[in-house]
């Protein structure tokens, strides 16, 4: 591909790290793709994980593939993408301030609110996002709610 692929643009690849099932795929295989993906010329690895055996028993929980971004990350040497239960604006920012991935993907939270960037941004204090402007009405009124939340709660 990367023969292919302008050298200018950031080739990436979506990796399964782990196939949560005897004789499958384990982290530590990932990180051997992940450096034959590097040597073929890949930039980034979004770490994701099974959804290829029916008998897969995945362990749920927040953040719970960030492991995989963090150690292809560190001992690879490539960036990496964590995806999975990663569903606040603090998750992002403390795996990207602690080295343990480069970007975040957050997926399922936007299914359920497309606007969760907006909310995130306004519920974490940043206010000089642009909304889109049928939508500005919303911002000070979301943005009150959240301060009377606040409010209430402190009390």
């Amino acid at each position: 591909m990367r023969a292919v692929w302008p050298s200018d643009r950031p080739m990436s690849v979506r990796l399964s790290c782990h196939d949560w099932t005897d004789g499958g795929n384990t982290p530590t295989d990932a990180a051997i793709f992940a450096a034959m993906f590097k040597e073929a010329g890949a930039d980034v690895i979004d770490c994701s994980s099974g959804q290829v055996w029916k008998e897969e028993r995945p362990i749920y929980g927040r953040l719970f593939q960030t492991p995989f971004a963090d150690l292809i990350r560190n001992e690879v040497g490539i960036e990496t993408i964590a995806v999975g239960a990663i569903s606040e604006a603090d998750h992002a920012n403390s795996i990207l301030a602690a080295g343990r991935a480069d970007l975040c993907a957050i997926a399922r939270p936007h299914l359920a609110d497309p606007a969760w960037t907006l909310h995130e941004a306004a519920r974490i204090g940043i206010t000089a996002v642009s909304w889109p402007k049928q939508y500005l009405s919303a911002k000070g009124q979301y943005e009150t709610n959240l301060a009377r939340a606040a409010a209430a709660s402190a009390q």
